[in-house]
C-alpha cells in the first residue's frame, strides 16, 4: 500500500497519507484539515518485513571484507545493522554501541588502562 505526500495550499504544509484505493480517497491536510491539496512527487520508500530484513542482512556479500579484528569495521557494520532495524533494537543496542566505542578509543590510544592483570607469560 502506497504512502502518498500532499501540500496543503493553504497552509504549504506537507501531509503523508497511506492509501489503500486512491479512487476513493480525499486527501486533506493533517495540520489544519483543509481539502485544497496537490500530489507531490516524493521518493518511493519501501517497508520492508523483518524476515527480508534479517535476509538481506545475511548476504554474505556484506561479510566479504569485514575483519573481525578491527574494530572500527566491526562498529561500522554495527552501525548498519541499527539502522536497519532502527528502534526494534532497543536500549541494550545503543549501550553496546558506545561500550564498542569507548573500546575503540582506548584501543586508539594505544591500549587498555587496566587489562584485569590477564596478560600473557612467555616460557
Amino acid at each position: 500500500m502506497p504512502l502518498y505526500e500532499y501540500l496543503c495550499l493553504d497552509c504549504r504544509r506537507v501531509s503523508e497519507h497511506l492509501v489503500f484505493r486512491e479512487e476513493d480517497f480525499q486527501p486533506y491536510c493533517r495540520r489544519c484539515g483543509s481539502r485544497r491539496m496537490r500530489k507531490l512527487v516524493s521518493r518511493v520508500r519501501v517497508r520492508l518485513s523483518l524476515d527480508s530484513r534479517l535476509e538481506r542482512l545475511a548476504d554474505p556479500a556484506l561479510f566479504g571484507d569485514l575483519n573481525e579484528e578491527d574494530p572500527r569495521q566491526v562498529k561500522r557494520f554495527m552501525e548498519r545493522m541499527g539502522a536497519e532495524f532502527g528502534d526494534e533494537l532497543g536500549d541494550e543496542f545503543d549501550q553496546v554501541m558506545s561500550e564498542a566505542e569507548e573500546d575503540i578509543e582506548r584501543e586508539l590510544s594505544g591500549g587498555s588502562q587496566d587489562d584485569g592483570g590477564e596478560g600473557t607469560q612467555e616460557d
